[in-house]
């Protein structure tokens, strides 16, 4: 973490509408049945998908569940997505659908600062690579958001409960509520509205491999990423960031290990100067068993610095922490479809609290 928040520098909010952090005046709470047919379509597409008949065709090594933070803070610059060591083979096309149903919930204040963030939000990001040569991979990726008050309060708060986790008072706040926002010395900083599949950024990428086992059971590969925001936020406007990782997969028995070790760029306008970090690490770890040769449990944590710059305050300057568990499933060769949940680690800190995840991956 960098610096700190001069006093009495920030200049006037202006209504935005960036994915990227936080609230507006307070809205009639009303039903969010558009994003609520939206997810129940794409939960019954991935479902529902029939298995397709056995083929000959190449198949993904075993890779981490498909997971990012969607903290509206740490969106202000690059969130990584986790995924597998391994680039596609030379000619071959692979496409991604992700979904991630995340339920936000955060009330903090200060003498300095007061955060307040309570809506849900449906991320879905198409990707599609290509085998350019072999060890080699290009590709791109679309993010879309929507936006609403949501109804998973009831859930998550009984979850909560369940795992005997703080509330932190969410049960005294009317449900179904969409707000975010962040004060700073008094002034509204960040800022979001309500998105109705609105497109977040777009992504460009690449993949090398660097090393590859004669029996497959290990691999090691360098990613690089840039990140174009579409859209501006309050303090002026997001510009493209790039990032590099370092991605490594092996085998142990039954058990399948990933990393993922990187740092992105926070390429911030003369306007945000003071209010983020110029730089960012993150790492990600996963295990997964192979239950059978289609199933696997898988288990990951994933963590990063923070983008927003010291506030002196544990909910907003602690790491960003996630763990998510999850199912994979391959029901025929070239095909992967997987389930997961991630909650944030420790539930006090600054990620969002909740996700419920689908994806479903085609190779051919």
């Amino acid at each position: 973490m960098t610096g700190t928040f001069p006093r009495r520098r920030w200049g006037p909010a202006v209504q935005r509408g960036s994915t990227a952090a936080c609230v507006g005046p307070r809205r009639p709470a009303h039903r969010p049945q558009g994003l609520r047919v939206r997810l129940a379509a794409a939960a019954c597409a991935l479902v529902a998908c029939p298995a397709p008949v056995e083929s000959q065709e190449w198949s993904p090594p075993p890779a981490p569940l498909a997971s990012e933070e969607g903290s509206p803070i740490q969106r202000l610059g690059y969130t990584p997505m986790t995924e597998g060591a391994d680039p596609v083979p030379e000619g071959t096309f692979q496409a991604d659908l992700w979904l991630g149903y995340s339920n936000v919930w955060e009330k903090d204040s200060t003498t300095t600062h007061h955060l307040y963030m309570d809506f849900e939000r449906l991320l879905t990001a198409l990707t599609v690579r290509y085998g350019l040569s072999d060890g080699l991979e290009v590709g791109g990726r679309l993010t879309l958001e929507t936006t609403s008050g949501g109804f998973l309060d009831p859930v998550v708060e009984g979850l909560h409960g369940f795992l005997n986790f703080s509330s932190r008072n969410r049960e005294r706040y009317p449900r179904g509520e969409y707000q975010q926002y962040l004060e700073l010395e008094g002034e509204r900083v960040l800022e979001v509205a309500r998105s109705d599949l609105a497109l977040e950024d777009v992504r460009l990428f690449a993949k090398w491999s660097l090393y590859g086992s004669a029996d497959g059971g290990r691999a090691l590969s360098v990613r690089g990423v840039a990140r174009v925001p579409i859209r501006s936020n309050v303090r002026g406007p997001e510009r493209t960031d790039l990032a590099a990782m370092l991605l490594g997969r092996t085998r142990w028995g039954a058990l399948d290990l990933h990393g993922m070790l990187g740092a992105s760029s926070v390429r911030r306008a003369p306007e945000m100067r003071e209010v983020l970090n110029p730089a960012q690490l993150f790492l990600m770890m996963a295990a997964g068993y192979r239950v059978t040769d289609r199933w696997s449990l898988l288990v990951q944590f994933s963590a990063a610095t923070q983008i927003l710059g010291d506030v002196g305050d544990r909910d907003l300057d602690l790491p960003p922490m996630n763990t998510v568990v999850g199912l994979a499933w391959r029901p025929a060769p070239g095909w992967r479809l997987e389930a997961a949940v991630q909650e944030d680690t420790p539930p006090w800190g600054p990620s969002v609290d909740f996700t419920l995840q689908l994806g479903l991956s085609r190779t051919w």
